[in-house]
This record gives C-alpha cells, sequence and structure tokens, in this order.
C-alpha cells in the first residue's frame, strides 16, 4: 500500500472541512425530517401557475455565495412550498411514490461518494450490492436462476430497454426486417410501453392496442387472431406487453396463458410490472401475478411501491445476454474496463454509461426494515382500496365503475335522477377538484369506459383505513346537494 501523503496541499475553496459538513448536513436532515415527520398537518398539495413561479424564483446566480441557513429558508417559502406531498397520507393520486427516510439516505450515501455505476472496476462494491438487489427481485418474482437485469432511471426506460433488446434479437439491424415489426398490448397499456415501441423503430399502425375485456385485460381470443392475421400479411410480431397492474384500474392481464401464447408463437413476453410487481411479497400479490415468472422480460419500479424515492427502476430479463447483445459497446477509451465475463458491467446491458448506484437505497430499505414488514405494508395497502370500495358500495350516491384491484379503485359520484352523461362528468370534475381544493387529501381521474371516474390508489404506508373512511364522507359531502 502506498504511503500516505505528507506536507501541506492548498484547499480549494470548494473542498469543506468536515466540521463545516456536519453542520450543513444536519441541517438538511432537520429541514426533511421536520417535513417528513409533520406531513399530516400539511396541505398535501400547492402549487402556482407559471408565471407566479417565475416570480418567486426568477434572479440572476449570485457571485457571491449564500449561507445554508438562509438557502433553506428560501427554498422551503419559494420552493418546496409549492409541490405536492407525495409521502403525505392523502396522497392517493395517481401512483403515489412514498420513500422510506433510510432509503433517503440510501441516495444521500450515493450521491455522496459520487459511485459511477457503469462499469465493474471502479465501483465493484456498490455494483455487487445492484447485483445482490436483483437477485432479490429475481427470487421474489420466481425468475429462473440466471435471470437478471439492471436498474433505471424508472419503468420508461425499462420498457424501452426490453423492446430494444427484443427487436435486435429477432432482427439485428436489417432496416426491411424491423419495419415489419409488430407489437401487441391492451388498450390500458401505460404510455411508456407505446412510446417504447416508437422509439424502438416499429411503426405506429403496427403497434396493436386491442380492445381489454370486461375486466380490462388483454383479450386472448383477439390477440391470436391478430397474430395471425399479422403473420399470413407478412409482417414479423415481435412483442406482447402484458400488464401486471394497469395505472387505470390496477387489472392484470392473463399472465400464464400469454407466456403460453408467447412460447407457441415465438414471441418476446414482457410484463410491465412497474406497478404492481412488488405486490409479489403479499400473498395475495403473489396470486394475482401468478405466471409472471415465465415472462422473457419485466419491467419493475421500486420507487413505486418498494418505497424508495425517485429515480429507481428495474428490468429484469429471463437471458441478459440478450440485453448484452443489443446494448454492448468498447471504444478505446473504455477498453480497461471491458468485461472478462465474470464481472458485471451495467453500462452494458442498457443506454446508461454515466449512472449511479440506485441499488443502495433499496439494499437499506429491505435490509433496515426486511421483508416482513415490507410484506405487511403491501398487503395492507392492498387491503385499504377494497376498504374504500366497500364503503363507496354502501354509499347511494356513488357507484363503482372498476372495483378494487391490486390497490386502485375507480368510481363516481351518482345521484338518483342525474343520467345524463355530460352532466355526471361535470358533476364528477366539480367534485374532484374540491377534494383537492381541501388539502387533505390529493385524487386523479381517469375514464373508464368513457365515464369519468374519480380514482384513488391509496398505496402510501402512512395511508390508514381511518383515512378512507374520512376521504369517502368527505366526497358523500361533496354529492350531497346533487342527490
Amino acid at each position: 500500500m502506498p504511503d500516505a501523503p505528507t506536507g501541506t496541499f492548498p484547499r480549494s475553496p470548494l473542498d469543506l472541512d468536515a466540521d463545516t459538513m456536519r453542520r450543513l448536513g444536519y441541517m438538511v436532515t432537520d429541514v426533511v425530517a421536520q417535513h417528513l415527520s409533520t406531513l399530516r398537518q400539511q396541505r398535501v398539495l400547492d402549487t402556482l401557475p407559471r408565471r407566479a413561479t417565475e416570480r418567486l424564483i426568477a434572479a440572476p446566480p449570485p457571485a457571491r455565495g449564500t449561507d445554508m441557513g438562509t438557502m433553506l429558508a428560501w427554498l422551503g417559502e419559494h420552493v418546496f412550498a409549492h409541490a405536492a406531498r407525495e409521502p403525505h397520507p392523502g396522497f392517493i393520486a395517481y401512483v403515489p411514490s412514498c420513500p422510506t427516510f433510510p432509503a433517503a439516505l440510501g441516495d444521500w450515501l450515493a450521491t455522496g461518494y459520487n459511485f459511477f455505476a457503469g462499469v465493474w472496476p471502479v465501483a465493484s462494491g456498490p455494483n455487487q450490492i445492484e447485483a445482490l438487489v436483483l437477485d432479490w427481485f429475481r427470487q421474489w418474482l420466481g425468475m429462473p436462476n440466471g435471470s437478471s437485469g439492471l436498474l433505471t432511471t424508472g419503468g420508461s426506460a425499462a420498457n424501452l430497454t426490453a423492446m430494444i433488446a427484443a427487436r435486435h434479437a429477432a432482427v439485428g439491424d436489417d432496416p426491411s426486417r424491423i419495419a415489419r415489426l409488430t407489437v401487441y398490448a391492451s388498450d390500458q397499456t401505460h404510455s411508456s410501453a407505446i412510446r417504447a415501441a416508437w422509439i424502438a423503430g416499429i411503426a405506429r399502425s403496427h403497434v396493436r392496442l386491442l380492445p381489454s375485456d370486461d375486466a380490462f385485460r388483454l383479450p386472448m381470443d383477439g390477440l391470436a387472431r391478430a397474430i395471425a392475421q399479422d403473420r399470413a400479411n407478412g409482417l414479423v410480431p415481435l412483442m406482447i406487453v402484458a400488464n401486471a397492474g394497469t395505472t387505470n384500474t390496477g387489472a392484470v392481464d392473463p399472465l400464464g396463458p400469454l407466456a403460453d401464447l408467447a412460447a407457441r408463437e415465438t414471441i418476446w413476453l414482457h410484463v410491465d410490472a412497474a406497478y404492481g410487481g412488488f405486490s409479489v411479497l403479499s400473498a395475495d400479490g403473489r396470486r394475482a401475478l401468478a405466471g409472471i415468472e415465465r415472462a422473457d422480460s419485466v419491467t419493475l419500479d421500486p420507487h413505486k411501491w418498494l418505497y424508495v424515492p425517485f429515480e429507481c427502476g428495474c428490468l429484469m430479463a429471463r437471458e441478459p445476454k440478450r440485453l448484452k447483445a443489443a446494448f454492448q459497446i468498447y471504444p478505446d477509451y473504455l477498453k480497461d474496463a471491458e468485461s472478462d465475463g465474470d464481472e458485471v458491467n451495467f453500462a452494458d446491458y442498457g443506454e446508461q454509461l454515466t449512472r449511479y448506484a440506485r441499488a443502495l437505497k433499496v439494499w437499506l430499505t429491505v435490509t433496515y426494515f426486511g421483508t416482513d414488514v415490507l410484506r405487511e405494508a403491501i398487503a395492507y395497502s392492498l387491503s385499504l382500496a377494497a376498504y374504500a370500495e366497500q364503503l363507496v358500495r354502501g354509499q347511494p350516491s356513488m357507484e363503482v365503475l372498476a372495483p378494487a384491484t391490486l390497490g386502485i379503485l375507480c368510481f363516481r359520484v351518482h345521484p338518483r335522477g342525474v343520467d345524463d352523461p355530460a352532466a355526471l362528468d361535470a358533476l364528477n370534475e366539480r367534485v374532484n377538484a374540491a377534494v383537492n381544493a381541501g388539502g387533505r387529501f390529493f385524487i386523479s381521474s381517469t375514464r373508464i369506459r368513457g365515464a369519468l371516474s374519480l380514482r384513488i390508489c391509496p398505496i402510501g404506508f402512512r395511508t390508514t383505513r381511518e383515512d378512507m373512511a374520512v376521504f369517502v364522507d368527505q366526497v358523500a359531502a361533496l354529492a350531497a346537494p346533487h342527490a
């Protein structure tokens, strides 16, 4: 080991001493801890129009520095105040991200050490943590030994990575064959999967969005007919995108039968489980996602239902070598980092060379709490949507439009005597706006078979059954004048 350097070295003004770093770090920790510990006392959403934020925030870059206390106070008043509080117990819109504090510390450690997790030689420890976390995911999904992948910025990047790998495996770089590729999904499939097909060069007219069945799932008969028709027309079926928890309703496509069909037709089966994948840790979720282990690739989002902060997605592949075949490249300046086959260069498996160590926050959350606690939290989340459905069905002025499925419930206000579709849509838009203006809850809307629907996804670990009861009572009160 070389001797430590001796002598005096000039200190850069950017190089803070240990005491200063500790003092600044404690100040930031205090701000975050105060925020998270008082979420229930805060409004779940405060937002401003663009012109208002410009007036608040616009300023030239300062020539001289500013102390941390002044900056934090300014940020708290002008920036942090004007945003949704996603970890809030009343944030039940969209798909909430509700990270644990240990996971946030994982991000701090990853960025504090500034690990470069693209190639093995410069981050062997952090990269081994990623390999370990990926193997945890493999085991939870039930995928075979050897399945692996990489952590990504999110589900969008994971879906795109899978699409490009499937395209390369099917037709290589032959433009004439790429032009004949087709992709199949239901009309409930997430927009990121559709966009991934476009980016991967699949003609927009060759992305088949099949009408979903009564349970909002990809219809097997319609899918088989579409594949047969495309083959008869000289096209090349590339991928089936199956859903394991749609954003709209939580629907899960028939994964086992789809795996059978994909095997018979030699088509890549990709499961978009960005929302619902980690429900496999619970008994109900594992039953709902039976067959997911047979997929060629699976998208997961730890920043949704594994309680870690943005950004953290994941792509799992049954044959990681297919990812490597599509993405590996070694220019002269990376020859020193070329893998010998045993060491993992995660840059070989996707589009990012420079990537930070996302796995640390996953490892900290799972290791700090243990899978038993996470399993219980996920199971409780699943029960909340079911409980909310029970409460909604008990209200004469409300109706369920899509039953609670994998933690998502869609319903609307429907007073007796109000049957005009436009009037019902307008009423529910007003209810949606009134709930969100109240500050206790933040919900979203969608459309279910053309009807405007209120939609909740109560998967944050701070949300309780009591919150669901208060929420349904609030909606009932807003509906009362129209009943």
